[in-house]
This record gives C-alpha cells, sequence and structure tokens, in this order.
C-alpha cells in the first residue's frame, strides 16, 4: 500500500477508534431526540435494557407471530372455514351487529383498502351480507349469515385449541406477565389513525 493510502487508512482507524461517547439511544449524536425513538423509564436500570437486547424480543415476536398464523392457516385448510382476519370479522360483529365496514376495519387495524377486500371475499364466501346504511346512503354495514355464524361456531373450536397450546407449559403468574407485556406493546406504540 501507498504510503499516502497507509496514512489515510490509519487515521480512519483512529476516528473509529476515538474516544468520543456513543449517542444514547433514540438520540443523534447532537442530543436530539430522533423522531419515535421510545425513551427508557426513568429509575430503570440500564442492564435490562441490554437483557432485553439479549432476549432478541423483536425477533421472537415476529417468528411467534408468523407460526401462530400459519397454525391458524394450516387450520382453516382442514376444515374451520375462515382465515384469521375472517374471524376476526365474524367476532367482532358478533358483539357489534350491523356496523359499518369502516367500523370493523378500524376495531381490526386494517386499511380501508384491505377491509373492502376482505368484506368482498367474505360476501361471496356467503359469510357476510351487505345491508345500505339507513341514514347515510353512502355507507355500507355488514351483517353476518347463518353460514357466518357455523363459521364462528368452527372458529371458536379453533381459538379454544389455541389457547390451550399457548398456555401449555406456563403458570397462571407467568401468563399474567406476558399479557402485560402484550398489553404494554399496544400502549408503547398506539394504532395510527
Amino acid at each position: 500500500m501507498p504510503k499516502s493510502q497507509a496514512s489515510l487508512a490509519a487515521k480512519a482507524a483512529n476516528k473509529t477508534t476515538s474516544t468520543t461517547k456513543p449517542a444514547k439511544a433514540g438520540t443523534s449524536r447532537s442530543g436530539a431526540t430522533k423522531p419515535g425513538a421510545t425513551k427508557r423509564k426513568t429509575g430503570q436500570p440500564a442492564s435490562v435494557k441490554s437483557e432485553a437486547a439479549d432476549r432478541r424480543l423483536f425477533f421472537l415476536l415476529n417468528v411467534g407471530q408468523r407460526r401462530v398464523q400459519q397454525w391458524i392457516d394450516a387450520r382453516a385448510a382442514e376444515g374451520a372455514g375462515v382465515s384469521a382476519a375472517q374471524a376476526g370479522v365474524l367476532f367482532y360483529l358478533l358483539h357489534h351487529d350491523d356496523a359499518l365496514v369502516g367500523e370493523v376495519g378500524t376495531a381490526l387495524q386494517l386499511s380501508p383498502s384491505s377491509m373492502t377486500g376482505l368484506a368482498n371475499r367474505m360476501v361471496g364466501a356467503g359469510l357476510l351480507t351487505r345491508l345500505a346504511d339507513a341514514t347515510d346512503g353512502r355507507a355500507t354495514r355488514l351483517r353476518v349469515t347463518p353460514a357466518g355464524h357455523k363459521a364462528i361456531a368452527r372458529a371458536r373450536s379453533v381459538l379454544a385449541e389455541l389457547n390451550d397450546l399457548l398456555h401449555d407449559d406456563f403458570t397462571q403468574a407467568e401468563l399474567r406477565v406476558v399479557a402485560r407485556w402484550l398489553g404494554n406493546l399496544q400502549k408503547q406504540f398506539p394504532a395510527e389513525n
């Protein structure tokens, strides 16, 4: 390596090993808070943060969600007859008769186009019917059909099996912590409207 390139490489190496303190998590080097960054709660030991990073919680959460989704989809193919998203719509409508399409989509955190497509498929499958809103002719309401009610009964059975699997090998105290942690995700990352 020519001498000038060697000196440039040495300078670059010195820059990477300088004693400049790294920026705090969620901030830039200038100290400004990054958009969307969450700060560690005051009084929380730094070791809690590093232990959580060691557990790769984001990775484990994503893989776990995908595997549960695959399990649900396999059960749907075996005879439950509805996907997880369709079951979500049916369960919502079971407790919110004749809800507006937009209300269902908001409750399930689906975009308007996703909810419209899902509703179209469910109407086509005979699980739902559409009703015109009595006060707003542009709005559409959804109603569960008798076939939809049968699908709800099958989905309940699958859901009971899934819940048994999710509870397996955990104490009630451990499950309360898991439920609290999952509930906290919704508080830390609220849905965007």
